[in-house]
């Protein structure tokens, strides 16, 4: 039987969905839910993390704008000082990622509370935070462990949002209201 391009990919697709699906089951739950608990409460949510899990931070300030919450991603043009009280979710799959640490550190110094997400509970940007959120990506398989991460950070915080669209109210028309409509 010939080789087909086809079943590769398709296997790979299926080896990426297994991965994701065993760090999701593994994922402490309660931890997302205190992060759902935290991001009404503070005054303003900064977003950040580099390369593809600065993707997903992107993404899920946005998320959040949806739901009606004010937030920011560092390094934009229109990103405001941090302050005390305000909150800063910070991802990283190694959790040594040099400007998300820098990033930690300064909001720490200035007075906002930090959550870092990361499969390195024991990383520099870990000890920086005042809440980590652990999303086990393991080591075992180094070329798809970021990418591993990266979905599984980018479906827990798609929970995040489910879970605060429904405290909060949000109803399709309110989402309408807060989506991009200029494009």
């Amino acid at each position: 039987m010939p080789f087909r391009e086809q079943d590769a990919v398709k296997t790979a697709g299926r080896h990426l969905l297994i991965s994701i699906e065993r760090v999701i089951n593994q994922v402490n739950w309660d931890d997302f839910l205190e992060l759902a608990d935290m991001l009404p409460r503070a005054p303003r949510t900064f977003v950040t993390g580099a390369g593809r899990s600065g993707l997903v931070a992107r993404s899920f300030g946005m998320r959040l704008m949806h739901a009606g919450l004010t937030a920011f991603i560092p390094g934009e043009t229109i990103t405001p000082a941090a302050a005390p009280g305000d909150l800063l979710v910070a991802i990283s799959c190694t959790g040594e990622t040099g400007i998300t640490e820098y990033i930690a550190r300064r909001a720490k110094e200035l007075g906002a509370t930090v959550v870092a997400l990361t499969s390195s509970p024991k990383s520099e940007l870990a000890s920086l935070a005042n809440k980590v959120v652990a999303i086990p990506a393991s080591e075992a398989d180094i070329v798809l462990r970021a990418a591993v991460f990266e979905h599984a950070a980018s479906l827990c915080l798609d929970a995040v949002f489910n879970v605060l669209s429904r405290r909060l109210k949000l109803d399709l028309e309110s989402y309408r209201q807060r989506h991009a409509n200029l494009e």
